[in-house]
């Protein structure tokens, strides 16, 4: 049935054999850690293992004096040799050559440590998985002689060890103030417990950040919306900044400008992927707020650069990013260059400054291994000249009335509409009273309904049948998710009726039925809309468009979606459901689909790019269709004459010339290549390679605009990594396993009954734990059966994909790939 999924299986487990057989890094890469930015003037090792494995947090006391926790706890495996607990090391450097000669152990005791900070106050701020704490008087001492006090505690039952407490900055213009951040905690239940006994609870909504001061008082939840706040920042001017490392499914990891009362759109609730319809990374929905920036994969520390700028470590991408700040409104844009670049052997985590910016330490988790493994660096990064970090003046705050706020609601910046819903959240009466309807705004209207909701989620619904009916799709956003986050089920009704409009979108179509499955009895779990989408498809009162949309958005392995069904559908004179139905018979698992992709192709009573689309399809077929490629390939029709020898070349039955490719290692060649070519990409043509069942055949692994498995990342807002440009497409298409985010380290599962499985963790369930398997279907596994679980450092996705494509055919699928794809 999966044609490609069977090469990719035997391509996927003979790389497994060599993985086991070999070393999990390769010892022949020498290429050094590097400066690539003028203002760096040297970059040296500091202090490396054996005297510094794993290190996480690092801070540089005001004597010089730099404590590293050195991390023995994270995926520790039963064979690691080490301390049992995690430490904080002091390094010094006692003869001023620039190497640590020194080393001792401040304190050892906790585990999955993930940050460290002095504070302007001389003490040393330290975060594990489940709270803030601190040394008071480290700057001046040499051993702890205490346990760390405990300013706030997380009480919960998650313990994955990296998306707990985390992120900590000081504001050196506020140093009363602490704030901190906090992973997405695979959505288990916690509650944040300060100083003063002020408590937090919550569970479902994602990342969020907290501020307190110092002593772990006036515990307040600054925002929401992250996946893992796991490193945070002040700038010189006191903005608050924050990486959002490793989403699941939705790439880039996120450069956040974060304020009080901003969500940044991701709710665990509402599954893992982040791919659920009522879930927006990209602040395009009302009342969410978008990156100011990407940042390399793996994201993990940040810190100030000077009046404009922060540097911030990806993990994964072995560099250290400079990003220019831009001031863009009520917030920022974010440049990204690289600053420090080093080989697969070099992986940033934290930072922090010394000599008065003169230099800045760089502690270096070393190997690819999630798992604790006895390898670390600490380097220092020399500067040519001094880093301002003096904080700068800061402008008065300015106050707000509450009518200002109103009609700021409507403002073009959400940064701006943020700030009003903030002020207005405690104002219900002042909100009840504006006459919301009658503006013609409905950015404004959208935000009045988004603040209602913030100030009263329950009492407030009133107002619900309103914004259902209001003539914006963003208003009726509000109400549709306002429906399924509180689970009213009185306005099923209302929810249905949404379903009879003509004008959806697919974003809005695809909200309504989860928000009807929502509060007809929750999921457990990762949300799916086929058996609606498939009813509304059957549905001929339903407007064809309508019909056509929900169509293009069944899976296409979802077992009611048949063969036979998708031939009546493009047997319809209507065009937009022939359309979608060719497609789908093109892209479906099933080989019965021949015979009717065979009748579209030889149509000539269908457009030609339907009968172009049903011709890539037949390619699966190619040797058993030959007769009817050979005379497609004949027409005068040259789109049909092109997809037609495409085929039939894809299968081995023809010749065609096919370019030499540059080493896949070589990317600016690749670069090069590509745009020497002339014209203008065919994004027709991309579309198909993507859905090409024997030369690109993305679709086995991705889905794009609805269509496709989603085994991998979803790729329909892949545009959203323009920032990195082509280049960074082609590098993780050309090496696949050179880097896998860690969601998409696959794992193999044993069970006590002998049996091993390949899979992707989804999430907890009780005593079970759930995967997707690398078929994309999803299977559990009973916790207590489990003997043995292995994550692989490896893509399931094989090496030389492109070999087969001309360079014109790589251009157009990546010119597909990287375009702003439709929502309708």
């Amino acid at each position: 049935m999966f044609i490609f999924l069977k090469r990719m299986f035997v391509l996927f487990f003979l790389s497994f054999e060599c993985f086991i057989g070999g070393n999990l890094l390769s010892e022949s890469n020498t290429q050094l850690v590097r400066a690539v930015h003028p203002d760096v003037a040297n970059v040296s090792i500091f202090a490396q293992d054996p005297e510094i494995v794993t290190p996480v947090g690092i801070a540089v006391a005001p004597d010089g004096r730099v404590f590293v926790q050195e991390n023995h706890t994270h995926k520790r495996g039963k064979n690691y040799i080490g301390p049992s607990k995690d430490r904080i090391l002091i390094f010094e450097d006692t003869d001023g050559d620039g190497v640590s000669d020194k080393r001792s152990v401040f304190y050892e005791g906790l585990v999955f440590s993930t940050d460290l900070l002095f504070g302007p106050d001389g003490h040393l701020y330290v975060a594990n998985r489940w709270f803030v704490g601190r040394f008071r008087n480290a700057h001046s001492q040499f051993r702890a002689t205490s346990e760390p006090e405990i300013l706030v505690e997380c009480k919960t039952d998650g313990d994955y060890p990296h998306n707990g407490v985390g992120g900590l900055a000081i504001d050196p213009a506020d140093p009363e103030v602490l704030v901190f951040g906090f992973g997405e905690n695979l959505g288990q239940d916690y509650t944040f417990v300060g100083s003063d006994g002020i408590q937090i609870s919550g569970g479902g909504e994602g990342g969020s950040t907290y501020q307190c001061r110092t002593d772990g008082s006036n515990l307040k939840r600054l925002s929401t919306g992250h996946w893992n706040a796991f490193g945070m920042t002040f700038d010189l001017f006191g903005n608050l900044f924050s990486t959002d490392n490793d989403p699941n499914s939705t790439p880039p990891n996120r450069l956040l400008h974060v304020i009080s009362g901003a969500d940044f759109g991701y709710e665990y609730r509402y599954g893992r992927s982040g791919s659920h319809p009522l879930v927006d990374w990209h602040g395009k929905k009302p009342g969410k707020l978008g990156m100011i920036g990407s940042l390399g994969e793996a994201a993990c520390g940040v810190v100030p650069y000077g009046e404009n700028s922060l540097l911030s470590a990806s993990w994964t991408d072995n560099r250290i990013d400079l990003h220019n700040l831009v001031k863009t409104g009520e917030s920022f844009s974010a440049s990204r260059e690289p600053l420090i670049v080093g080989p697969d052997n070099f992986r940033p985590v934290h930072f922090s400054f010394a000599d008065q910016g003169k230099s800045l330490f760089v502690t270096d988790w070393v190997n690819l291994s999630y798992p604790v493994h006895g390898a670390g660096k600490i380097w220092k990064v020399t500067f040519k000249k001094a880093v301002d970090l003096k904080p700068l003046p800061r402008p008065p705050t300015k106050k707000i009335s509450a009518k200002k706020a109103l009609a700021l609601l409507g403002h073009s910046d959400p940064y701006a509409r943020t700030k009003a819903i903030e002020i207005l959240r405690g104002k219900e009466q002042v909100l009840k009273r504006f006459n919301w309807k009658k503006k013609p705004n409905p950015v404004l209207r959208a935000h009045w309904a988004v603040a209602m909701k913030k100030a009263k989620p329950k009492s407030a619904t009133w107002i619900i049948p309103d914004l259902l009916t209001d003539s914006s799709p963003d208003v009726r956003y509000v109400g549709i998710k306002w429906i399924a986050d509180e689970g009213m089920i009185q306005y099923l009704p209302h929810l249905k009726k949404i379903l009879d409009r003509n004008d959806l979108s697919r974003g809005e179509l695809l909200a309504t039925i989860a928000a009807i499955a929502e509060v007809s009895g929750g999921l457990k779990s990762e949300f799916s809309a086929s058996r609606t989408l498939l009813e509304i498809v059957h549905d001929e009162s339903k407007h064809t468009r309508l019909r056509a949309l929900a169509l293009r958005n069944i899976p296409l392995d979802f077992p009611r979606l048949t063969v036979k069904t998708l031939e009546g559908l493009a047997a319809t004179k209507d065009y937009s459901l022939l359309r979608e139905a060719t497609r789908s018979l093109a892209a479906h698992p099933n080989p019965s689909k021949e015979f009717p992709l065979a009748r579209i192709a030889s149509n000539t009573d269908v457009s030609l790019e339907l009968r172009a689309d049903a011709i890539a399809g037949l390619a699966a077929f190619a040797n058993s269709q030959s007769k009817l490629l050979q005379e497609l390939r004949e027409s005068k029709k040259t789109i049909l004459s092109l997809e037609a020898s495409r085929a039939l070349a894809s299968a081995g039955i023809i010749d065609r010339e096919v370019e030499e490719k540059p080493k896949p290692n070589d990317i600016l060649a690749w670069e090069n290549m590509l745009d020497s070519l002339s014209g203008e990409p065919n994004l027709k043509l991309g579309r198909r390679l993507f859905f090409h069942p024997r030369l690109a055949a993305c679709y086995n692994c991705h889905a794009v605009d609805g269509r496709g498995i989603e085994v991998g990342p979803n790729l329909t807002h892949i545009d959203n990594h323009s920032q990195n440009g082509r280049a960074w497409l082609l590098q993780h298409i050309l090496n696949p396993s050179s880097e896998v985010a860690p969601y998409y380290r696959p794992q193999v599962i044993t069970t006590s009954d002998g049996k091993s499985q390949v899979g992707f963790i989804l999430g907890r369930e009780g005593n079970s734990q759930s995967y997707v398997g690398v078929d994309g279907k999803t299977f559990s596994a009973r916790k207590s059966e489990v003997i043995k679980r292995e994550e692989l450092s490896m893509s399931i996705m094989p090496a030389g994909l492109l070999t087969s494509l001309t360079n014109r055919e790589i251009r157009d699928l990546l010119a597909y790939l990287m375009k702003e794809k439709t929502e309708g």
